[in-house]
């Protein structure tokens, strides 16, 4: 049965855009900023380190930063009981 690969975002800081194609390479570009001059592109998350390490060597990458959004816990819950505790107390 397929399983689907983790993925790691990653955002990318470029001198210039025109570089962006050649960012494909490395994974799957999923968004970019002309105005900002960045790409997101998603990666396999066990090759997500020799990636960064790759780009940060190129002369056409400024910066990157990891996105942590997997690591976030997203399921929020709201108890209005446990809030008018607090607020009484």
């Amino acid at each position: 049965m397929y399983q689907r690969p983790e993925r790691q975002a990653m955002y990318v800081w470029l001198y210039s855009m025109k570089w962006k194609k050649r960012l494909q390479k490395y994974g799957t570009v999923y968004y970019d900023s002309p105005k900002m001059k960045y790409v997101l592109i998603y990666v396999n998350k066990d090759k997500a380190a020799e990636v960064k390490n790759e780009l940060q060597k190129q002369k056409f990458v400024r910066r990157i930063a990891m996105s942590y959004r997997q690591d976030l816990d997203a399921h929020f819950t709201f108890n209005a009981e446990e809030k008018e505790e607090e607020k009484v107390d």
